[in-house]
């Protein structure tokens, strides 16, 4: 007696008892379309009515579908999509409409990859190796589909997709009557189930190696899994799985033809409550067929033992027979087409009508010839050969990457050694460069302490010997005013010679300490920040307030950046140079001046006095020689030194009578705020 695949699908099954239920569920989400959002919360809306509808009314179902796509697609969401995508594969496979449902789930399938879906990756190769297995009864490319989903299942780790995957795998190898390698899968299914599955999915498994073990001749160990199964759908109501349950009992009831027929009949009635368009259902209808013709064909001339006569017994037989063809063509099931073609041949050759039988004999051997052809068998085997290849590679490159792994961390203790030593010879040579520095630091310390009692001493001296000079001229100067007779004319001279001596020496110390305040100037930072050159000029007058309007002049006003403190030392020490200039001339005259040459700022000071030598901008030792002294120099030397501290240039233009120094400054816009306030 035939045998059928067992189809093993991703939706639920309705249980009858819950029809009604379900569709109230069903006018329920209806109801909530139009209110939902037009975001994901609509789409899984879409999605839940797509899978109560499928197993009801198919084209209601995929009008959801479709309505869920174009939801979807609106919404650019691509895992949204590929589900939807994969739902109208599933309700084209039911349709039986094989072009279009490949089409849909390889959009879903590419999607899936896409973003890396592993689980619903294996899950769309499932359905299409299912499509591939149920439409076009082509087992070698549902193979093909069913190791690739296992790959996948296994990568994740998924016991559930495993166990799926395996079943599908077993039924293959049992279609294509290579036993032992359908059992040996169908056995490592269960075991995942029995662990990790739901009781449907563990009768499934059962079922499945029932079938197996009842195709290899095993009839004992068929009954046991199919009893097992129908008290597991028993108990959680499943009415499909019962349908499969009875149809399963009447290949094990016995030689007994009633008992067969009472179960296939039972069989058929629980799948015309659900599903009767399914596969399992016409391969029951047309074993049922079969039946009524052994059960005659059994019975031979002693009639009397039959229910039913035999024409009568016969018609049904050939009812049965004609129906399971016509739905399994229909359904492009060849399988089950085949087989009934045949089953059929035979009760026309038993019923003497020779014509249809030798027609539909021919034509069950053209099908069986095209579906257990030794190319089909050759592709099967190929594709487990091929994943076998690839698991035993895969060991492979673990067996190297624990090596390469075990090669590195062999290096890296090395480097860690290695680099261990560096630190330590760099700790090593850190600790002798510290001690150098301390020791160096020491000596620094020891001759700043020094230098400090020189400076102590050196201040202690220099103040003594202000003092008394100044303490002499003041003296004098009280003893001419309270007494002016007690001292000889010869006395004054003598005393003012004195004093003129004591002034020099004053001045000599005050040099001393102009040169020793000259040297810090390289610790000099200057701080730079836009100046009114009306305000310089305001604050020289107020110094030099002493001189005639008409001798001292001032002409323009700019903005310089510079130091305040450096510009107006600058322009103090200047003018009084210049002051000197002009002492003996008759009518003196000292002009400052503020412009802008070429877009830069400059101030030049002008007088008609004795004239400067220009190799006053040369060293120090040539500017001491033009000024005449070391004394009379040393002002020009700290402009000179202040002007570079503060970015300016010194330049002497050529003039007629006297001299011109002019200063250049910055430009404003070639320095950035954060210079101003360094």
């Amino acid at each position: 007696m035939k045998t059928i695949s067992v189809l093993i699908c991703l939706l639920g099954q309705l249980a009858a008892s819950a029809q009604q239920d379900g569709r109230k569920l069903v006018d329920s989400l209806v109801n909530a379309l139009p209110l939902a959002a037009n975001d994901t919360v609509k789409a899984r809306l879409y999605n839940k009515l797509f899978f109560e509808l499928s197993q009801t009314s198919v084209e209601e179902a995929k009008q959801y579908a479709v309505k869920g796509l174009a939801h979807a697609q609106a919404m650019r969401w691509p895992k949204g999509i590929a589900v939807f995508q994969n739902n109208l594969g599933i309700i084209h496979t039911n349709q039986k409409h094989y072009d279009s449902a490949v089409h849909y789930y390889d959009l879903a399938l590419q999607t899936h990859i896409g973003l890396g879906d592993q689980y619903n990756t294996a899950n769309t190769y499932n359905s299409m190796g299912t499509a591939a297995q149920n439409i076009r009864a082509d087992f070698s490319k549902a193979a093909e589909y069913y190791f690739k989903a296992l790959r996948v299942a296994e990568s994740i780790h998924d016991n559930s997709l495993q166990a799926l995957t395996l079943s599908n795998i077993a039924n293959i190898y049992s279609l294509q009557k290579n036993f032992p390698r359908a059992l040996e899968y169908g056995k490592k299914a269960l075991q995942i189930t029995e662990r990790t599955g739901t009781p449907d999915e563990l009768a499934v498994a059962m079922m499945s190696l029932g079938k197996t073990h009842y195709s290899a001749g095993d009839t004992t160990a068929a009954r046991q899994y199919f009893l097992k199964a129908q008290t597991l759908y028993e108990s959680t109501g499943n009415i499909q799985g019962l349908a499969t349950a009875w149809s399963a009992q009447s290949l094990v009831v016995g030689p007994d033809l009633r008992p067969v027929i009472a179960a296939r009949l039972k069989s058929q009635a629980l799948w015309n409550e659900v599903n009767p368009l399914h596969p399992e259902a016409i391969t029951n209808t047309g074993n049922l067929g079969v039946a009524y013709l052994d059960l005659v064909r059994n019975a031979g001339s002693n009639t009397t033992s039959l229910p039913e006569s035999a024409p009568r017994l016969l018609d049904k037989a050939a009812q049965h027979l004609h129906t399971a063809v016509q739905l399994a063509s229909q359904a492009g099931d060849v399988d089950n087409q085949s087989f009934f073609t045949g089953a059929l041949a035979e009760l026309q050759e038993y019923r003497g009508e020779y014509k249809n039988a030798f027609y539909n004999y021919r034509t069950y051997k053209e099908m069986e010839d095209s579906i257990y052809s030794q190319d089909a068998k050759n592709k099967i085997a190929e594709a487990a050969s091929q994943q076998a290849i690839e698991r035993k590679n895969a060991e492979l490159q673990i067996s190297q990457l624990a090596l390469r792994n075990q090669r590195i961390t062999v290096w890296a203790l090395v480097a860690g050694v290695v680099l261990l030593g560096i630190i330590g010879l760099l700790l090593f040579r850190q600790g002798r460069q510290r001690q150098a520095a301390n020791a160096a630091l020491q000596r620094l310390n020891t001759d700043l302490d020094n230098a400090n009692k020189v400076k102590a001493r050196f201040f202690a001296i220099l103040s003594h010997d202000l003092r008394a000079p100044i303490a002499s001229l003041v003296s004098f100067l009280q003893l001419k005013k309270n007494e002016p007779g007690l001292l000889t004319e010869a006395q004054v001279v003598q005393h003012e010679q004195r004093l003129t001596h004591s002034a020099e020496a004053l001045l000599e110390n005050m040099e001393t300490v102009l040169l020793w305040s000259k040297d810090q100037l390289e610790q000099l930072t200057p701080r730079l920040t836009p100046i009114s050159t009306a305000h310089l000029f305001q604050q020289l007058q107020a110094q030099f307030s002493h001189l005639p309007q008409a001798v001292l002049q001032f002409d323009g006003d700019i903005t310089l950046l510079t130091d305040e403190d450096c510009a107006r030392t600058i322009l103090y020490n200047l003018t009084t140079n210049a002051v000197r200039a002009v002492a003996t001339v008759a009518q003196p005259q000292i002009v400052w001046r503020a412009g802008e040459r070429n877009g830069q700022p400059y101030l030049s000071i002008t007088d008609n006095g004795t004239g400067l030598d220009p190799a006053w901008l040369q060293d120090d030792e040539q500017r001491a020689a033009a000024a005449g002294s070391v004394r009379s120099g040393l002002g020009l030397t700290i402009v000179k030194d202040l002007a570079a501290a503060i970015q300016c240039t010194l330049s002497m233009p050529a003039v007629t009578v006297g001299t011109c120094i002019e200063l250049g400054f910055p430009a404003i816009k070639e320095a950035s705020p954060r210079d101003w306030l360094r």
